[in-house]
């Protein structure tokens, strides 16, 4: 049978399957966050159920696979307002064939989202041969990898120097600048963010994950944005987003041309921002090096290293441009 969306029959079977799967990490194909913290990557009952009802303003879908009755594959799929899903989980039962009904499923997805005139598809697995496979087999390719660093029970110093400020949506042209510089050609044109994703006025865009931080939106809100520099030049970017149910807190730290003193004041400021009541996780892209060193300055460790995947769902028209012309 093909991958169909859950109604609310399903909900007992799927709950079942997710609870187990967390308990076997190889069960688990995509995550929208490590595996010691996938749990928060699943929303909680309400959502959950909302979603399958298709109640939860459109944002969560639940999607699964069977074979002869029985569950074998269940994904849950975020939709925020750009023409983009992500994948929050997708999960198989730890069993021969759990490989097939987790390709089955991501191919299932992948229909659905193009019917829906999605644009992209992205998710976030385990850098393990399984998961690998599975998401190039279905046409996604890895555009970075991401190491999470975690820490808990932090209480770290105030930050030695204090030259930011609260970021606002006027700073949307200044943030999105700041990103071409710092981000490689390659993640960009995977991503696809403009100026008006980086309006903080606005929800989703490019402060949804997967682009400047990882996790599920359904569980995170944003509690700081700060941004350093001046008028002609943006040196740094800092967001903290404030952890619900399972979910741990998040900051996420951005600094130009490597400056690790920076990042680490600006740690200090994003932790100091968030409840101590739960862990703080930070995810590092491969071309960040030098914030996951400032984090492990101030005491976090390494935790896991995950691959972003994405699939493009939509053909690309290039530009039309303009050749010399020979003129006789």
């Amino acid at each position: 049978m093909p991958a169909r969306a859950a109604t609310p029959f399903d909900a007992p079977r799927i709950s079942a399957l997710l609870e187990r799967s967390l308990r076997s990490p190889e069960s688990v194909v995509a995550s929208a966050l490590p595996a010691p913290f996938a749990g928060g990557a699943v929303p909680g009952l309400r959502a959950l159920g909302l979603g399958i009802f298709g109640l939860a303003g459109g944002r969560l879908r639940v999607y699964l696979d069977e074979v002869r009755g029985q569950l074998r594959s269940v994904a849950l799929v975020y939709g925020g307002r750009r023409a983009e899903w992500v994948i929050l989980m997708l999960a198989s039962l730890p069993e021969p064939g759990g490989a097939d009904s987790a390709f089955r499923l991501l191919s299932g997805v992948s229909g659905a989202a193009a019917r829906a005139g999605m644009h992209r598809l992205f998710a976030a697995a385990p850098d393990d041969a399984m998961p690998r496979e599975t998401f190039f087999q279905t046409g996604f390719y890895s555009y970075t990898r991401e190491t999470w660093y975690a820490a808990s029970g932090m209480r770290l110093a105030p930050a030695r120097r204090e030259g930011w400020r609260a970021a606002t949506g006027t700073d949307a042209h200044d943030l999105f600048r700041f990103y071409t510089a710092t981000t490689p050609h390659a993640v960009q044109r995977a991503e696809q963010l403009s100026v008006p994703d980086f309006d903080l006025s606005r929800r989703g865009g490019a402060y949804d994950p997967p682009h400047l931080s990882g996790g599920n939106p359904l569980a995170m809100r944003r509690a700081l944005a700060l941004v350093d520099g001046d008028e002609r030049t943006t040196r740094a970017v800092a967001l903290a987003f404030a952890g619900r149910e399972r979910h741990p807190h998040v900051v996420k730290v951005r600094t130009r041309e490597g400056d690790v003193d920076l990042a680490r004041d600006l740690v200090r400021a994003s932790v100091r921002a968030l409840e101590p009541d739960r862990p703080v996780a930070a995810p590092v892209r491969s071309y960040e090096e030098h914030v996951g060193r400032a984090l492990l300055a101030e005491g976090f460790r390494d935790l896991a290293t995950t691959m972003l995947f994405v699939k493009e769902l939509a053909v690309r028209v290039e530009e039309p441009a303009f050749a010399p012309a020979v003129v006789r």
